[in-house]
């Protein structure tokens, strides 16, 4: 049993406390993985982001108990023009932190959570990115715990810039990793560049995937090898992808302005028109 204590507009007590519905225990400690996606989308696209909510769930022995179609018919149920953005999260449905080791081999009850915000005001201003070394636990899972991620973004803001670059901790030559929550593509001679999920330790976004695939069927030639920093900066366009924003450039990192070229522009925006039709 949860109680509220305190209401959110009065610091004093309240004669009695407040019962609440009851909550999964997997709020508390991050224990969850989700997606993030801006209505309306096509249902191969929704698809694909459920497919990755179930292999996120398996990585974190969460219960996938919840019917494709069900999800997807509540969807459009639920949707609003005026709050298209919509997150699943899936949380460890127990009650207790023991409750998490009492049947270490079998996989944890779960809750389902959706719920619904306004879009980010679009802009076509680019980005202001600070580099960080940091690498998020269990880089290739979209999960809950996020709070030394969100700590680092909110010191970038406060410096008055947009988002922060995670970079591996290697001072000789750290690589790209991922923003706080996007991927992060360059581009050098008409090459595609971007990070490997698995090799490098960043998240495998829906986005990205339909990026590359956008990529091969424009012909373009990609390069997933380590990608340094330095390679990063010294390439003619930059641009960040996520499935709420989509597909934005890069003005500078750490103050260095990217030199975009005409042609990686072009390259750039045919990649945006193919994804988004």
């Amino acid at each position: 049993m949860h109680w509220e204590l305190f209401s959110p507009l009065t610091t004093e007590a309240p004669e009695s406390a407040t019962a609440l519905t009851a909550l999964p225990e997997g709020l508390f400690y991050g224990y969850s993985v989700y997606t993030t996606f801006k209505m309306p989308l096509s249902e191969q696209v929704i698809d694909l982001h459920l497919q990755r909510l179930k292999k996120d769930c398996k990585a974190l022995g969460l219960s996938w108990r919840f019917a494709d179609h069900q999800i997807l018919g509540q969807l459009k149920a639920l949707f609003q023009p005026s709050r298209p953005v919509f997150r699943l999260t899936v949380l460890a449905d127990v009650e207790g932190y023991a409750a998490f080791y009492d049947s270490p081999g079998q996989a944890l009850p779960t809750r389902l959570i959706v719920s619904a915000r306004q879009a980010p005001t679009a802009t076509n201003t680019g980005l202001r990115l600070k580099t960080v070394a940091h690498q998020r636990p269990l880089p290739t899972v979209k999960h809950g715990a996020m709070t030394e991620t969100i700590l680092h973004k909110r010191q970038a803001l406060q410096a008055g810039l947009d988002d922060i670059l995670l970079i591996s901790n290697s001072p000789d030559n750290p690589l790209v990793l991922e923003t706080s929550t996007a991927n992060v593509f360059g581009i050098r001679d008409g090459v595609l560049r971007s990070s490997d999920p698995v090799r490098d330790g960043c998240l495998p976004g829906i986005t990205r995937h339909r990026i590359l695939e956008a990529a091969e069927a424009l012909r373009v030639p990609v390069d997933l090898s380590p990608f340094s920093l330095a390679e990063l900066l010294d390439c003619q366009g930059v641009f960040i992808s996520n499935a709420v924003s989509g597909i934005r450039k890069v003005e500078h990192v750490d103050g260095q302005i990217i030199a975009w070229q005409p042609s990686a522009q072009r390259l750039m925006d045919s990649l945006s028109h193919t994804v988004n039709t």
